[in-house]
C-alpha cells in the first residue's frame, strides 16, 4: 500500500519531524532577533536622533556661534555704554558733545576755518 504525500513533498513522518525541528529553532531565535532589532533601534537612535550624537554636535555648532555673537554684543554695549557715559550728566565731555553736535546737525563753529577741498574726479 502507498502512503499518502504531504502537502510538502515528504513523506508524513518525516515531514512532521521536520516541520517541528523549524518551529522548535524559530521559537528558539524569536527572542535574540527581538533582542537585535531593539538594539539596533537605540543604537540609531543614539546617532541620529533628536537627541543623538549628531543632533548634539549640531548644538554646540548653535551654542559656539552664540557665544561668539554675544561677545560681539557685550564689546558694542560696552562701546555704546561708555559713548553715552561721556555725553551725558555732569561728566559731560565738552568736545565730544560739541563733535557730536556738529556731525548730527552737519555744522561748524563760526570760529573755525573750513576749507573746501575739491573733489577726486576718476581719470584726472
Amino acid at each position: 500500500m502507498r502512503e499518502n504525500p504531504s502537502p510538502y513533498g515528504l513523506r508524513n513522518g518525516l515531514g512532521l519531524v521536520l516541520l517541528r525541528s523549524i518551529k522548535y529553532r524559530l521559537r528558539a531565535l524569536a527572542p535574540s532577533v527581538l533582542f537585535l532589532v531593539i538594539t539596533a533601534y537605540f543604537g540609531w537612535n543614539v546617532v541620529h536622533g533628536t537627541s543623538g550624537l549628531q543632533a548634539q554636535d549640531r548644538q554646540r555648532a548653535q551654542l559656539a556661534q552664540a557665544q561668539q555673537s554675544l561677545v560681539s554684543v557685550n564689546a558694542q554695549l560696552t562701546q555704546w555704554q561708555t559713548r553715552v557715559q561721556d555725553l551725558s550728566g555732569p561728566s559731560i565731555a565738552g568736545d565730544m558733545l560739541d563733535g557730536q553736535a556738529r556731525a548730527v546737525l552737519n555744522l561748524a563753529n563760526p570760529n573755525d576755518l573750513v576749507v573746501e577741498l575739491p573733489q577726486n574726479k576718476p581719470g584726472k
